[in-house]
C-alpha cells in the first residue's frame, strides 16, 4: 500500500494543464514498466510460495480452476508455467490429473484450454484428451451459437470458449460471436447470465473474446462496452466490480486493464487518469508488502496480467511450433525430404526439437521419412561444400541426427561424421572453416551437443574476430550482421563462454541497437523492417548469453501494454489460408516461408529459454532514485522507489522547506508496503522548495540515502469548471 497525502480531485481536473517544475520536466507521469515488473515478480514469488505438493494451487487443497488462473498469471509475465515446480511437479502436471473434473462445464473446459496453450502444451493431446473436441462436441449448440452444459454456464463460458477456439487455431463459429453480442446490456456491459446486471468481470471477458474473434475496437458494441467500463472507474483510477460497488478492487482493475488494452485504449492518457493516477497506479497501490493482493490466490493471480498489461488469450510458443510443423508437412517431397541435404537437415532438427520423430510413421511420405531422406542426401550435400570445406554441412547433419536420437558417429554408409568434422579444424588458425564464421559456429555447436570438447583456441578465435560494434559477420573479418551475431553468441556459450563479460555485453548492445520498436530484428543496420530469421537468431543468442535469464524479453508497446520478442516472432506466422502455420520472411516479403519457418521453430522451443526462478528475498531496502512527478493544480508527487524490504519493516520520511529557510516541515513517518513510496504536496506557486526523502530499514539501506532536490511550481491553469470550487482540500489518505 503506497501511502500519500492526497488531494481530493474531481473529474474536471483531467483537463488541467500541469504546472512547470524546473528539474522535473523529464519525471515520469506514470508507473515505470520496471515498477510493474518488480511488482509482478513479487506477486509471482508469493504465488510460488503457495504451490501445493501436487503441483497445483488452492487453499487448503489444490483446485483446477485456481491452478488454471495461476498458470495464466505466470504465462502473462512470460515465465514458463511448466518450470514452476514443487516436489518435482508443476501446475500443468496437476492439471493433467484434473481433466475430467475441469471439463465438466463449458467454462471450465475453455479455461483449461487457455491455460494449457499458455503453458506451452498441446490442447489436442493433453493427458490423452483432445480438449477442443470436448469443448465443441459436449458444449456447443449450433442452433443458438451458445456454449453451455448441464452445469450452468453463462457469459463467462461463452467468452472463454471463443478465446479458447481462437488461441487453439480453430475457427470461431460466427453464431457464437453473434450470440455474445446479442447478450450485451443497454448500458454496454455484460452480466453473469443473459439479462442480468452488468459487471466488470463479464464485460472485460466479453471485450477480449470479441476482439480475439475479429471485432474491431471502433465497432458500436466495443464502444459501448468501453463506455461501460469507463463508468466503473473510481477516483483512484481503479475499477469497481459493478455499478453497486463504490470502491475499486484489484481483480476488477486488472480485468478492466486487460479488456481496455485489447480494445486499443491508451491507459496512460488523460482519458483514463484520475488526477495523478493511472489504472496501473491503482493496481500497484493495492499490492501488499508480501507481494500478494488481498492475501488471496485468485485475486493475486488475477492481478498479474493487469500489472503486465497483457490481455487474453495468451498465445503458446509450443502450439505455434506445432502449427508450423503441420505446414511443414505440406512441403515434404516424395522422397521424405525437403530439397537438398541442408534444408532436410534443418527440417529434421526442427521436427526433433518439437518432440516428434522425424523417422516415425507420422512423418513418412510415400514410405520415406525425413531422416531416411537425409541419409540419402548427406553424401552429395557434404561433397558439394564450396572449396572442399564441409564444416558447416557436417555440423548441420550432426545436429539433426543427434536431435533425432540417431548416432552421427555411425551414420550410413557407415561413416563417423563427428570425426570428419573434427578433421576440418585447423590448429594454426583455430578455425573449423577458413572463411566462414557461420560454419565455424555450427561446428562448435554440433560438437558440444554430442559431448565433444572443442579446442580453447576455437573459442578464442571467435572473440578475436568480434567487430568494434560488438557483432560478428557471416565471414571472418566482415561487417557485422544480426544472424551471425546471434549464432556466434550461442557458439561462444556452448564453447564455455568468453574470457571477459564485455564480449557478451558488447554483442547484446549491438543487437539491441538494431532492434525495432515491435521487438523484431533486421539482418543488417541498413534495413527498414524486421525479418523472421534474424529475429529468431537474435533471440536465441540473447537467451544463450543469459541476457534474459532473470528478466523476460519484455518491452513497452505504448498505452500501458507490453510485448516481447516472442510476440515479434509470432507476428510473422500466417494465421489462415494455405500458408497457415508457416512463417513469412517479413511483412512486406511473404516469401522464403520454408527457411523462415525452419529458423522460427527452434527459437520457439529454445533450450535456452529460462526456467522460472523466484525473486530472491532480501530484507534490506535498496533505495531507488527519488524524483518528482507533476499532478493536477499545484500538486507535486514525490516518488521514492525501492526494492527489497521483504519483511516489510522499512519506512520513508519526507521533509521540505522553502529554499533559504532554516526550519523544515516534516511529515509523519509513513510505512511502505508495495514498491514505491509516494507523497503528494500542495505547494505555493512561484516558490522554490527543497525536498528531502530519507529511507529507514533496520535491516540496512543500500543506494543513495537521503536524497534531496529543489523544485519550484510555475503557473497552474485551472479549468473553468473549477473556478467556483472553494479552494483545495488536503487530507490524509491510506
Amino acid at each position: 500500500m503506497r501511502t500519500r497525502i492526497a488531494l481530493l480531485c474531481c473529474l474536471a481536473l483531467l483537463a488541467a494543464a500541469c504546472p512547470w517544475v524546473p528539474g522535473a520536466e523529464a519525471a515520469q507521469s506514470s508507473p515505470d514498466l520496471s515498477d510493474r515488473t518488480r511488482a509482478t515478480d513479487k506477486a509471482l514469488r508469493w504465488l510460488d510460495a503457495h504451490q501445493n505438493a501436487d503441483g497445483g494451487f488452492g487453499d487448503p487443497a489444490s483446485q483446477p480452476q485456481t491452478t488454471c488462473e495461476v498458470v495464466l498469471a505466470f504465462a502473462s509475465a512470460y515465465e514458463e508455467p511448466g518450470s514452476v515446480h514443487v516436489s518435482g511437479k508443476s501446475p500443468l502436471d496437476y492439471l493433467a490429473t484434473q481433466v475430467v473434473t475441469q471439463t465438466n462445464s463449458a467454462e471450465g473446459t475453455a479455461l483449461l484450454i487457455l491455460a494449457v496453450v499458455a503453458g506451452n502444451q498441446d490442447p489436442e493431446d493433453f493427458s490423452g484428451e483432445d480438449l477442443g473436441t470436448i469443448l465443441e462436441d459436449s458444449y456447443y449448440h449450433s442452433s443458438t451459437g451458445q456454449y453451455y452444459g448441464p452445469v450452468s454456464d453463462g457469459i463467462a463460458a461463452q467468452a472463454l470458449a471463443i478465446m479458447a477456439k481462437h488461441v487453439s487455431w480453430e475457427a470461431v463459429p460466427p453464431m457464437a460471436v453473434t450470440w455474445l453480442i446479442g447478450q450485451q446490456n443497454p448500458d454496454g456491459g455484460w452480466g453473469p447470465l443473459p439479462e442480468q446486471a452488468s459487471d466488470t468481470e463479464n464485460t472485460a471477458l466479453s471485450i477480449q473474446a470479441l476482439i480475439a474473434a475479429g471485432e474491431t475496437p471502433g465497432s458500436q458494441p466495443m464502444r459501448d462496452a468501453v463506455f461501460y467500463l469507463q463508468a466503473r472507474q473510481m477516483e483512484d483510477a481503479g475499477f469497481a466490480s459493478s455499478a453497486l460497488a463504490s470502491v475499486s478492487d484489484p481483480a476488477s482493475t486488472s480485468q478492466a486493464i486487460q479488456a481496455l488494452l485489447a480494445a486499443g485504449e491508451n491507459l496512460l492518457s488523460s482519458k483514463w487518469r484520475r488526477c495523478l493516477s493511472t489504472p496501473f497506479d491503482a493496481l500497484l497501490d493495492s499490492q501488499a508488502g508480501d507481494g500478494s493482493f488481498e492475501s488471496g490466490l485468485e485475486v493475486t493471480a488475477a492481478a498479474v496480467p493487469g500489472l503486465m498489461g497483457r490481455p487474453l488469450p495468451l498465445p503458446g510458443r509450443y502450439l505455434a511450433a506445432l502449427k508450423a510443423l503441420e505446414w511443414l508437412k505440406t512441403q515434404q517431397d516424395t522422397d521424405g525430404g525437403f530439397g537438398n541435404g541442408g534444408v532436410t537437415a534443418d527440417a529434421v532438427y526442427a521436427i526433433a526439437r518439437c518432440g516428434q520423430d522425424p523417422d516415425g510413421t507420422e512423418w513418412a511420405w510415400n514410405g520415406h521419412t525425413p531422416l531416411q531422406a537425409l541419409e540419402v542426401q548427406t553424401p552429395d550435400y557434404i561433397e558439394s561444400a564450396p572449396g572442399d570445406h564441409p564444416a558447416g554441412e557436417l555440423a548441420k547433419v550432426i545436429r539433426a541426427v543427434h536431435a533425432a536420437g540417431g548416432d552421427p558417429t555411425d551414420f550410413p554408409p557407415p561413416r563417423d561424421l563427428v570425426v570428419e568434422l573434427e578433421h576440418t579444424y585447423h590448429p594454426g588458425t583455430g578455425r573449423y572453416h577458413p572463411s566462414k564464421t557461420y560454419s565455424h559456429d555450427l561446428a562448435i555447436l554440433a560438437l558440444t551437443e554430442v559431448g565433444e570438447t572443442v579446442p580453447p583456441e576455437a573459442v578464442t578465435e571467435i572473440e578475436t574476430d568480434q567487430n568494434d560494434d560488438g557483432g560478428w559477420s557471416w565471414a571472418w573479418d566482415g561487417a557485422s550482421d544480426v544472424d551471425s551475431t546471434g549464432l556466434t553468441m550461442q557458439a561462444l556459450t556452448a564453447g564455455g563462454g568468453p574470457s571477459s563479460p564485455s564480449v557478451f555485453a558488447d554483442a547484446a548492445t549491438f543487437l539491441h541497437d538494431l532492434q525495432f520498436a515491435d521487438g523484431g530484428f533486421p539482418d543488417l543496420a541498413t534495413r527498414t523492417e524486421a525479418n523472421c530469421n534474424s529475429t529468431a537468431l537474435a533471440i536465441e543468442g540473447l537467451l544463450a548469453i543469459g541476457t534474459y535469464r532473470d528478466e523476460p524479453l519484455v518491452f513497452s508497446t505504448g498505452g500501458g501494454g507490453v510485448a516481447s520478442s516472442w510476440d515479434a516472432i509470432l507476428a510473422f506466422q500466417e494465421q489462415s489460408g494455405q500458408e497457415s502455420g508457416s512463417f513469412a520472411f517479413s511483412s512486406t516479403w511473404p516469401g522464403s516461408r520454408l527457411m523462415a519457418t525452419l529458423d522460427a521453430i527452434p527459437a520457439l522451443v529454445s533450450t535456452y529459454y529460462p526456467v522460472y526462478q523466484p525473486l530472491s528475498e532480501t530484507n534490506g531496502t535498496v533505495a531507488g532514485a527519488v524524483s518528482p512527478r507533476l499532478t493536477c493544480g499545484s500538486g507535486l508527487e514525490i516518488v521514492a522507489p525501492y526494492s527489497g524490504d521483504d519483511d516489510n519493516d522499512g519506512s520513508a520520511t519526507l521533509r521540505y522547506r522553502v529554499v533559504g529557510s532554516v526550519s523544515w516541515t516534516e511529515l509523519p513517518d509513513m510505512h511502505k508496503g508495495g514498491l514505491s513510496y509516494l507523497e503528494l504536496l500542495d505547494l505555493d506557486l512561484g516558490v522554490e522548495y527543497e525536498i528531502e526523502v530519507t529511507y529507514d530499514d533496520p535491516d540496512g539501506i543500500s543506494g543513495d540515502n537521503p536524497q534531496s532536490f529543489t523544485v519550484r511550481i510555475g503557473k497552474a491553469y485551472v479549468p473553468l469548471a473549477m473556478k467556483s470550487h472553494n479552494g483545495w482540500k488536503v487530507s490524509w489518505g491510506q
